[in-house]
């Protein structure tokens, strides 16, 4: 199996997250299992919808191989103003369509397409709202949005200098995500 994912922090993010299904015994993998090895860094949205990503060249030989027979996208919608070819929800889902069109993979694939930025969804799953609105109120005071127009630096912050939990992976929001994480691993040879 593989997990196609923008850049290294939402791989990062993702590994979290799947220690956490696997701590709570949500998927049932050996102790052992290094997550790193399942999860295709694709150095951002551009490339990820790229069907001549050099990368998804190696991943295709593997899926020939039998080596991998599941794969499951995920990625954030971000901003229309950015690049509104594939932005949006509307888009991104077009511009994931017509990749699988021409990747032409004869294996089980799945999407996850975060309705809003992730860095937007991540902070929203903070666990203590209270700690949420003071980075609220950051974000207001230091005019973030008008240098950079997401949350990133804001979840960046919120990343180092909260650890372990960051994030409430109990918040009803990770359900799907979790749900699809979960069936990924389900059946595996």
């Amino acid at each position: 199996m593989v997990i196609i994912v923008e850049g290294k922090d939402d791989k990062n993010f993702f590994i979290a997250l799947l220690n956490d299904l696997k701590k709570n015994q949500d998927i049932q993998v050996s102790n052992t299992i290094n997550f790193d090895n399942y999860i295709e860094v694709m150095g951002g949205k551009r490339k990820l919808l790229d069907s001549q990503n050099t990368k998804y060249k190696k991943i295709s030989m593997k899926i020939e191989n039998d080596d991998i027979e599941k794969a499951l996208f995920i990625f954030d919608c971000d901003f229309k103003i950015d690049d509104k070819n594939c932005n949006g929800m509307k888009e991104s889902q077009k511009c994931y369509d017509n990749l699988m069109g021409s990747l032409k993979w004869d294996i089980q694939t799945d999407v996850h397409i975060f309705d809003k930025n992730l860095d937007y969804f991540l902070l929203e799953t903070i666990n203590s709202k209270e700690c949420y609105q003071y980075f609220d109120n950051l974000i207001t005071c230091l005019d973030v949005e008008k240098l950079k127009p997401n949350k990133k630096p804001i979840a960046n912050l919120y990343r180092d200098l909260y650890h372990y939990p960051q994030f409430d992976f109990k918040d009803d929001r990770f359900d799907t995500l979790k749900t699809k994480l979960i069936n990924l691993f389900k059946e595996q040879r």
